[in-house]
């Protein structure tokens, strides 16, 4: 699942046929209203215009994610030794990274492997999760928030299976739950590039995810939880209009 199940929950639990192209590949994201032949659906924003209506976060135990987010620290090697390190996943997504070293630098992040960094950035080699750092970091702690992809193995390895024998049963029938009404959600779908802890407003971007800048709509929420290598979940308490 893509929410904390032990942390979340909702006052209100709706359920609704899918419009047309949407399909709903996990949980935690923001599903939107729609109507269709006059009925109304569920919707998954694949690119956002600002005029959507958010109606809950999509409740789906019989499918699997496909991507989740992950916070890790690394120490950096001290020069000059390599300047080398391996995150513990691969596949990560572009410009839904972050880095901080100790020193409270935010680092830039190039994904551009080859050659050596500039000054207060890191590249990144996207598809194997490779970092390489700067001179100026050597010796430094640098905790990375990132969203990443999951193979079906790794997803069945970290989150398990609800409902082994329906996997896809909402797909099959069109239909989709939503956690909506008062919500207090813990999700891994987020821009994971960005700082969480300043309070700017949040936002429901492209695919569902939540989002601080763009054109999507500002949701009525707050931050009550920031990513952190304790948890890579961010938790928002959001009022939806239903």
């Amino acid at each position: 699942m893509a929410f904390d199940l032990k942390r979340s929950y909702s006052t209100q639990t709706i359920g609704r046929s899918l419009a047309a192209g949407s399909v709903i590949e996990q949980e935690g994201l923001i599903l939107c209203s729609v109507l269709e032949d006059s009925v109304e659906k569920f919707k998954l924003v694949d690119v956002v215009a600002g005029s959507e209506v958010p109606v809950g976060f999509s409740k789906t135990a019989d499918s699997l994610p496909d991507r989740t987010s992950a916070v890790e620290a690394v120490t950096v090697p001290s020069a000059p030794a390599s300047l080398e390190a391996d995150l513990r996943n691969r596949n990560l997504v572009l410009n839904r990274i972050r880095a901080v070293d100790s020193a409270g630098t935010v680092l830039a992040i190039d994904p551009v492997f080859a050659g050596a960094p500039a000054a207060n950035t890191v590249k990144v080699d996207l598809a194997q999760g490779r970092v390489k750092f700067h001179a100026n970091q050597a010796g430094l702690d640098v905790t990375f928030t990132y969203l990443y992809y999951l193979t079906l193995t790794e997803a069945k390895q970290k989150f398990g299976e609800r409902f082994v024998n329906n996997r896809g049963l909402h797909a099959d029938f069109g239909f989709c739950e939503a956690g909506s009404g008062h919500v207090e959600l813990y999700t891994d779908q987020y821009d994971a590039s960005v700082d969480w802890s300043v309070g700017n407003p949040v936002r429901l971007g492209d695919k569902g995810q939540l989002v601080q800048a763009g054109v999507g709509p500002v949701l009525k929420a707050s931050v009550i939880h920031v990513p952190g290598v304790d948890s890579p979940y961010l938790g928002v308490r959001i009022h939806f209009h239903v």
